[in-house]
Formats: structure tokens, sequence, C-alpha cells
């Protein structure tokens, strides 16, 4: 028992060092996930699970996504302590972008002065722009399609009846559909008769948004105990995914507990941070809520 405890302790200590390496910010959103799925075995060691999801995001004021999806997986080693599962996945996705600010490409030539009233140059000798009057552009809220497939394998050992471990590995294949129509609001700092500084109400322009395709590769661990008399399965796990045909790190830190009702229904709770560099999900905190059914 003890190195079991010690494999736990260690893992605990690995996911405090790297979550303690990031970059935690006040600006981290807080966000709930609901899901509820079915699963089904049809043939002996192939089973089939659907699943229906919503996430929320912006501190809960809004929704993130809406997810329905399918995965069909076959466990090809199955014994007391070891098994392995091969398994194929579709999800469909109705995603919203929250709106976002940025500079515009070419800033209104207001530049930066000093007490006397003269302009600031750089080192290569060319003006500095005064970053309170540089003219950005605001996108609106949209709603924006995604799909993706996944392909995955796992393995999993349990030494004894209380003790699981899991190491996933999965390639996603990420399509993001095109938008058109998003409206793109244009604000321009101009200049009175007298030299003073003003805004202007925006313009608006019509942008659209070019699809896109990202490859994944996801890498999962999972530490799961069993609670002696009571059908509770706490669980910790750590999850890192890189892009494949761009650039993305992204960490997800999970813990939580399953709670099985009957044979037939199982509730899932956890806690979760995530970071990542690309714009797929929100960095922050998330509180999950699943319900799952066999059939």
């Amino acid at each position: 028992m003890k190195k079991y405890l010690y494999t736990i302790f260690a893992m605990v200590c690995l996911s405090s060092s790297v979550v303690t390496a990031q970059d935690f910010s006040v600006n981290d959103d807080f966000g709930v996930d609901i899901s509820v799925g079915a699963e089904k075995e049809l043939f002996p060691d192939f089973e089939i699970n659907v699943e229906g999801n919503l996430r929320t995001q912006d501190n809960s004021q809004r929704i993130e996504r809406y997810l329905v999806g399918a995965e069909l997986s076959y466990k090809f080693v199955n014994t007391k302590k070891f098994d392995m599962k091969v398994s194929g996945g579709f999800e469909y996705m109705w995603n919203q972008k929250m709106a976002e600010t940025k500079l515009a490409k070419t800033p209104y030539p207001f530049f930066a002065t000093d007490a006397q009233g003269d302009v600031i140059y750089d080192n290569s000798g060319q003006p500095v722009f005064d970053k309170n009057y540089c003219d950005y552009n605001v996108d609106e809220r949209y709603w924006r399609n995604r799909h993706r497939t996944s392909l995955g394998l796992s393995a999993s050992y349990s030494p004894n009846k209380r003790w699981s471990f899991q190491l996933k590995e999965t390639v996603q294949y990420n399509h993001y559909c095109q938008e058109d129509s998003i409206n793109q609001y244009e604000y321009r700092w101009d200049e009175n008769d007298d030299g003073d500084k003003y805004l202007p109400a925006p313009g608006i322009d019509r942008k659209s948004v070019d699809p896109k395709d990202r490859f994944v590769l996801r890498s999962k661990f999972t530490v799961e105990y069993n609670v002696k008399g009571i059908p509770l399965n706490p669980f910790a796990s750590i999850d890192y995914g890189c892009g494949l045909n761009y650039t993305a790190n992204k960490w997800k830190y999970s813990v939580g507990a399953d709670y099985t009702i009957n044979k037939k229904h199982k509730l899932t709770l956890y806690y979760r941070f995530q970071t990542e560099d690309d714009d797929d999900e929100p960095n922050g905190h998330m509180l999950g809520l699943g319900y799952k059914i066999k059939l």
C-alpha cells in the first residue's frame, strides 16, 4: 500500500509544481460544465457512448459552447489487472467567441510628448505613438461551428480493487467553420480645429473568419481510488495537449469523484484549472457535473 501512496504523493507534488509555474491571472475565467451521457455494450468489449454538453464562460454569464458527440471503443486487452482500449469519436460544437479588442494596423499618428510638449523619439529615431490615443477595433461576439474527430489509445492498470491508473493518448482533428458578417466597430481618433483629440462614434464594418484545421495530440494521466464500503471513486488527472500543425500548449488539472448510484446510474463532480496559449477555450477555473446511464 505504501508504494501506491508514494505514487499519488509524487503525482500531487508534480502537479503542484507545474501549476505553480503557470501564470495565474486575476482575469482567469470561471465556468460551469454540465454533461449528460449514455453508454451501451453492443458486443463483448465493444461499446458506444453518446454525450450532450453545455459549458459557460465570462464568469458563467454567457454560454461558451453546446456539444453533441458519440464514441465507439473496443477493449482488445481485458485482464483482471491490465486493460487496453482503442477508441474513435466525433463531436459537433456550437462555440461562442467573446468580444475582442485589438489595436488597428495603422494607428492615427498621435505621438507621445514630453513635459515641454516635444515629440518623443525611440532609439531608431522614429516617433513614439501615444498609447492612450491609438486607433482600435472591437469585434462583436459571435457563434462559430466546429467539429472534432478523435482517435485514442488507452491503457489501464489496477494492481488491486482500490487503485487504478490510466494513460490515454489521443489525436484530435478540429475543423473550424467559416463565419461571415461579424460586426467590427472601428474607433479612430480625430482632432478638432483647436488641436484637441477626440474619439468620434465608431464606424461599423463587416468581417469574416476563414475556416481552419488543427491537429492536437493529447496525453492524459489519471489516478483513481475506490473508497471501501462507499460507492465513491475520487480521482485526479493531468491532461496535456500540444499542437501538431500549429504551436499550442494546453494544460488541464482536475480533481473530482465518481459516485455510483446503482449499476446503471453514475454522477461525476470535478474541479478543473486549465491554461493554454491559443484561443480555443478561456483560461481559468471550471466546475463540472456529469450524469451517465448504462443502457
